[in-house]
Order: structure tokens, then C-alpha cells, then sequence
């Protein structure tokens, strides 16, 4: 059980050696996070070849971590982009973005968080629209997407919200940048400490 106390999120974004996070994230989602997520009960397989497939050159993929253990996870991702380390700014880019967060950690604002931070990521990397594509029932997903202004159409048994990106400032391709190295740094860090962790077991 979680905490009554909120605790503070930190969220960052994952690269290629933080998929085992992103993977054990998703299997410690509920029947009811999954249908919500996917818009469908996906099984344990499902989830892992999913993970093992986030993380190519249209993906960014960011996790909000609560005492240090990822609890929830945001997707942005554009069959038309190309995002590399060095996040070149491209323009008129439509990318899909999805969430999800443990039943446990729900009701506290890192839904939230994690939305704004794909926000400015999908900002920063040329992203004109944003869309969010979630069954009619997922009210949790709806609210939250309508505190950032978004529009939703009901579109083939399916709400759709659509979500305009601001333009990028100087400063905030910046400091996109800045945490880019910052987030891989503990990226790498990460992976060498569960690889001594392993080796120690």
C-alpha cells in the first residue's frame, strides 16, 4: 500500500537501458489501469514485447519515479519523427501520447506532471499536435487531458482529444537539452547499479 503521505515526483526521461523500468511498470498495472491504457485487459506477454518496443527513433518515453521506484509512465510517440539524444527541432509533427499510473499512486497529481512534461518535451521537439486516443469510459484520462485545454472528438468508437503545442523558445530548447544529458547521465547510472545489484544477488 502506498504512502498517505504524497511523496515528490521526479520525473525524467527513459532511454534504451531503463526498459526493464518501463516494463516492470506496466505488469504492476491493474486489470482496470490496463483496459484504460490500452482500451482492452492486454496479458503480461503483451505488456513485455510492448516495452521491448518503445523505445525506437519516433519515441520518447518519460517515467515519474516516487521514492525512487517508477510508478507512472508517459509515451510520446510519431511514426514521423526522428528523435535522437541531440533532439533536432523538426516542425508540423502530429505524435500520440499516452499515460498510465499504478492504482496505488493515482489521485495524487503525477498524471499531471507527467502530462506537463510531455507537453514541453512535444514543444521542444517540433510537435504541432498532440493527440490522446482513449475509450469513451476513461473519464481519469479525459479530465486530465481537459486541465490542458485539449479537444475531444468521439471518432470511430474512440474519444480523441487534440492538443496544440506551444512554440518553442530559445531558453526552452535549452533546457530541454540540459535535461536530456541529465536524464541519461541517470540513466546510466541506473543500469550500472541494478547490473551490481544482480551481480552481488
Amino acid at each position: 500500500m502506498a504512502s498517505s503521505t504524497h511523496s515528490a515526483t521526479d520525473v525524467r526521461r527513459l532511454w534504451p537501458a531503463d526498459m526493464p523500468l518501463f516494463r516492470d511498470h506496466l505488469l504492476r498495472l491493474d486489470s482496470r489501469s490496463r483496459h484504460e491504457r490500452f482500451s482492452g485487459g492486454m496479458s503480461d506477454d503483451f505488456l513485455v514485447r510492448y516495452a521491448q518496443n518503445c523505445f525506437g527513433e519516433g519515441d520518447l518515453v518519460f517515467g515519474a519515479f516516487i521514492e525512487g521506484v517508477m510508478r507512472g509512465a508517459a509515451e510520446l510517440r510519431s511514426s514521423e519523427a526522428i528523435w535522437s539524444e541531440q533532439a533536432p527541432f523538426q516542425s508540423h509533427i502530429h505524435a500520440e501520447a499516452a499515460f498510465s499510473v499504478e492504482e496505488p499512486y493515482r489521485r495524487r497529481g503525477v498524471g499531471e506532471t507527467l502530462f506537463r512534461r510531455v507537453e514541453q518535451a512535444a514543444s521542444n521537439h517540433g510537435v504541432e499536435t498532440i493527440e490522446i486516443v482513449c475509450a469513451p469510459d476513461n473519464v481519469p484520462m479525459m479530465r486530465l487531458a481537459g486541465k490542458f485545454k485539449t479537444k475531444f472528438s468521439f471518432e470511430e468508437n474512440q474519444i480523441t482529444g487534440r492538443l496544440t503545442a506551444r512554440l518553442p523558445t530559445a531558453f526552452s530548447l535549452l533546457r530541454e537539452a540540459s535535461r536530456d544529458v541529465m536524464d541519461m547521465t541517470a540513466s546510466v547510472f541506473d543500469a550500472r547499479t541494478r547490473d551490481a545489484d544482480l551481480g552481488a544477488a
